[in-house]
């Protein structure tokens, strides 16, 4: 029997890997995109910060001390962001699923508070204007460098798995998606792989392993 071919677009830890069966999938996987962390000073800030991905709380702890005096009350994306946040001690005052429930919420329960968003040098244009067509306050501050890393892959896959919108892109340089199956993180990826393809799924809970297992059913049920 043909095995199905699997690219995920970010390495996968042996845990994950293994939920792949190795007698109907054919799986490989590379990174795409490449973390490099920036040295900064912390503002002094007596507001609320905004934290979007796991990149930017590691950047931070990694290259700050003392960094409890910093923060006051914390708005996270995704129950990996905030499973991290916690364990560097901190307390989260609101988690939402993807980025524009993030700022709905906001918009609604906190618009008087002023925010400081960490984030990569990749700006979310949408978000950010989101604060400033609503009169919120919002400064950003870069924390990482997201980098293309456009490895070419000479076959075709039966579904590749990405995981941010920089993914695609760097996926798109060196690779075609041709029939393959778009397998999306969450609501922000999946929108920017429709611009290339109609073969698009999306989790509704925006982790690794719902994007394997929304994978594993697609192939299950053909």
């Amino acid at each position: 029997m043909k095995k199905i071919k699997i690219l995920s677009t970010k390495k996968l830890s042996e845990d994950l890997r293994c939920l792949f069966n190795d007698s109907k999938f054919d799986f490989f996987h590379d990174d795409f995109i490449s973390i490099h962390p920036l040295k900064f000073n912390l503002p002094e800030h007596n507001g609320s910060w905004i934290f979007t991905s796991k990149n930017a709380v590691e950047s931070i702890f990694s290259t700050n001390k003392n960094i409890n005096k910093y923060f006051n009350k914390i708005y996270c994306v995704g129950k990996n962001t905030k499973s991290l946040l916690i364990k560097k001690g901190q307390k989260i005052a609101k988690m939402t699923q993807n980025s524009s429930d993030l700022a709905d919420f906001i918009s609604k329960t906190a618009k008087n508070e002023e925010f400081i968003f960490c984030r990569s040098q990749i700006k979310n244009e949408k978000f950010s204007d989101f604060f400033k067509n609503k009169n919120i306050q919002l400064k950003e501050l870069i924390t990482y460098k997201n980098l293309a890393n456009p490895i070419k892959h000479n076959q075709i896959f039966d579904a590749i798995l990405f995981y941010s919108p920089s993914g695609i892109k760097s996926f798109m340089k060196n690779n075609l998606l041709n029939d393959s199956y778009c397998i999306c993180i969450g609501k922000t990826t999946s929108n920017y792989a429709k611009k290339y393809s109609d073969k698009v799924l999306s989790c509704n809970v925006p982790t690794i392993e719902n994007v394997i297992n929304k994978t594993i059913k697609l192939f299950n049920n053909d």
